[in-house]
């Protein structure tokens, strides 16, 4: 303690610069193991003259927020806006500090290591509580301001029912003063959860929870560890299982084998109004059934509780942001705290982005989209078919009827599902840390069958209609490409014996070539909307939004190269070899989704139109409601975010559940292996 207070609290030479304490936090570690505190009371105490926190409660940013409530009295606009930007920036500093003072710990050995670091981890723990508060503060406020405005034009309206006719207009002037102040704080609010520094104050606070963050992915994740993984496994192989047998096999082989019955003819026109009916059918199905048979069958997990009895739950892959934060602005340098020039910040960025990208790229391969999951799935099913027609020409089963052949193509789904979700289990990021992080957390949280069902069902979402488009005609070239294989060799009839060793594998090889020439459109067209995405993050898409598919189906032949695009190996690995054999894969995906996505976009675009012009005749029929004078509150209350009912220490999640555009990747297929 001696040492530290005599520490000098600003540079020496320059006098400004505050100087990074590396032994504040043990002390305060050593404090807060003494008494059950909140960091920024133990922080203060330790040294009041150095840690002055800043305090949305009680601040000039509060009380002017208060004024919003008198009417009349609310402040400008720009003005309350600078104010929070100055306020949340000197949060963020300081915040940074307490960070880079716990960083600037030594790593001490001998007899007492191990009690400095689990007196540094209690600090670390407390300044990451401290940081998840002081982070949501402004937000939190600013709801708090706009639900207090609620409360008080609430007020007013029931003083107005029983008011004299001489007050009333004076009641409704303040009503509308209060009304126009909230109009004014709802657009504050929404600014700044989009601004620059919400941002920033959410990166930090990721960087204090890091650690914890990291500790509570790894348990989740050892939940599902040995010998309890076959629960994921059998989560993920059983639906997958269902699904394929009933899309891959029932529905699109008796389609196949219905309309050879009925269009007995071999000419070219023939061919391909057999593939294009299969095609559409089966597209159609595999969409419906995948949107039906996955959610009921986790809601029915959840249901029996076999979930968490056989832990028979499906993955979720793990928030990038959360565990990969932002560089920081400030540095220490010769334990002075600086700020980073911008080409510092530059640099780090660049790093960052780097590091994401490793990340993200174990976030996918596990899947049909990318090499290793494709390659997988490709093996799965191929591999089934083989095996179904061996046993066929070996007289050993009857695999040419319909059961059979359906039966094998579920045998193909669960096997590529159960390799990639053991894959998934499997993979792990290193952080520049040395910290070993699972890719991928069981998702444990409730299912809600009607909004899982909509979200694959609902032709009111443009999305959704999309995805169908893309599933039907996608399936029409992977009919048209099967259907360009020879026959297999038969045994002729009446004969005895086999076939040759050589028709046998012939036979086989055809059957598995069957069913990756049928899958290889379906693969290359489900990642369409994820690779438009990517593309779009990274700057290179939007050019032609009403024919974004065809624009990312362009970008995978031109540019396949391009890091957005996954890759299993880095451009420098082997001599580049090992990636220019993946960028002529992804070569090979965009001239498959090329054609399909440019009648998809067609087909949106003349669809979305059809229905905006009857969306507008019906509006145009529709006759106008007279305005009303003025909104009820009911309706202003709408318009308010809901604050939490009290303070609560909030941390980023160490695994995000699927939002909207990954939900739609039923489609894509990027974080539940297929």
């Amino acid at each position: 303690m001696q040492a530290f207070k005599a520490e000098p609290a600003t540079a020496p030479v320059s006098g400004a610069a505050p100087m990074i304490s590396s032994r504040a936090a043990l002390l305060i570690g050593s404090l807060l193991q003494a008494e059950k505190l909140p960091f920024e009371v133990m922080a203060e105490r330790l040294s009041p003259e150095r840690y002055q926190l800043k305090q949305f409660h009680g601040s000039g940013l509060q009380q002017l927020l208060d004024k919003f409530t008198q009417p009349g009295q609310a402040p400008d606009k720009a003005e309350v806006g600078q104010l929070i930007k100055g306020f949340a920036q000197s949060v963020a500093d300081q915040l940074e500090h307490f960070q880079l003072m716990h960083d600037a710990t030594p790593t001490k050995t001998g007899p007492h290591a191990n009690e400095d670091r689990a007196t540094l981890a209690v600090s670390q723990t407390a300044v990451g509580e401290y940081a998840g508060r002081a982070s949501k503060a402004i937000g939190e406020g600013l709801s708090k301001g706009i639900v207090s405005l609620d409360d008080h034009i609430a007020a007013l309206d029931v003083s107005l029912q029983s008011a004299e006719e001489g007050a009333k207009d004076a009641l409704h002037a303040n009503r509308q003063a209060l009304v126009d102040a909230k109009t004014t704080l709802v657009g504050l609010h929404a600014d700044f959860v989009k601004s620059p520094e919400a941002k920033r104050l959410a990166s930090v606070a990721a960087h204090t929870q890091l650690d914890t963050v990291v500790s509570d992915l790894v348990t989740a994740r050892n939940s599902v560890g040995g010998w309890k993984g076959a629960g994921p496994v059998v989560a993920a192989a059983v639906p997958q299982f269902m699904s394929s047998m009933t899309h891959l096999g029932y529905v699109r082989l008796s389609t196949s084998d219905k309309l050879r019955e009925e269009v007995p003819e071999t000419s070219s026109d023939a061919s391909m109004l057999k593939a294009a009916i299969t095609g559409m059918v089966a597209g159609i199905a595999h969409e419906t059934v995948n949107s039906v048979v996955k959610p009921v069958f986790q809601a029915a997990l959840q249901k029996t509780g076999l979930n968490e009895r056989l832990n028979m739950v499906p993955l979720k892959a793990i928030d990038t942001n959360s565990v990969i934060p932002d560089p920081f602005e400030l540095k220490s340098e010769h334990g002075e705290l600086i700020r980073k020039t911008p080409e510092e910040i530059a640099q780090d960025k660049a790093f960052v982005k780097g590091e994401r990208a490793v990340l993200n790229q174990k976030k996918v391969q596990g899947s049909s989209t990318h090499p290793v999951g494709e390659l997988m799935a490709y093996s799965a099913f191929g591999g089934s078919q083989a095996v179904r027609q061996m046993l066929n020409d070996l007289h050993q089963i009857n695999g040419q009827t319909l059961s059979a052949r359906a039966l094998a193509s579920g045998f193909g789904g669960a096997v590529s599902a159960s390799s990639q979700t053991l894959l998934q289990l499997k993979s792990t990021y290193v952080d520049p840390a040395e910290r070993k992080i699972p890719v991928v957390t069981p998702d444990r949280a409730e299912t809600e069958l009607k909004k899982d069902l909509d979200k694959g069902m609902d032709l009111r979402e443009a999305s959704v209609r999309t995805t169908f488009y893309s599933k039907a005609i996608s399936g029409i070239q992977s009919s048209a490409l099967t259907s360009a294989l020879p026959p297999v060799t038969a045994q002729p009839e009446g004969a005895r014996g086999t076939l040759s060793a050589g028709n046998i594998l012939r036979n086989m090889a055809l059957a598995a070539k069957g069913s990756i020439s049928y899958l290889s459109t379906r693969y290359a067209n489900q990642s369409v909307t994820a690779e438009a995405k990517a593309l779009k993050d990274a700057g290179m898409g939007g050019a032609t939004p009403m024919l974004d598919r065809t624009e990312t189906a362009l970008n995978n032949i031109r540019h396949p190269n391009r890091a957005s695009l996954p890759h299993t190996f880095q451009p420098s690995t082997l001599s580049g070899i090992p990636r220019a054999m993946a960028s002529a894969y992804h070569m090979g995906r965009g001239a498959l989704q090329l054609p399909t996505q440019i009648a998809v976009d067609t087909v949106r675009v003349l669809a979305d139109g059809a229905l905006n012009g009857v969306s507008s005749a019906r509006a145009a029929l529709t006759p106008a409601k007279p305005p009303e004078a003025r909104g009820s509150v009911d309706e202003l209350r709408n318009t308010a975010p809901t604050p939490p009912s009290s303070p609560t220490v909030q941390r980023p999640a160490p695994s995000v559940p699927f939002d909207d555009e990954q939900l739609r990747a039923l489609e894509e297929g990027l974080l539940a292996p297929r």
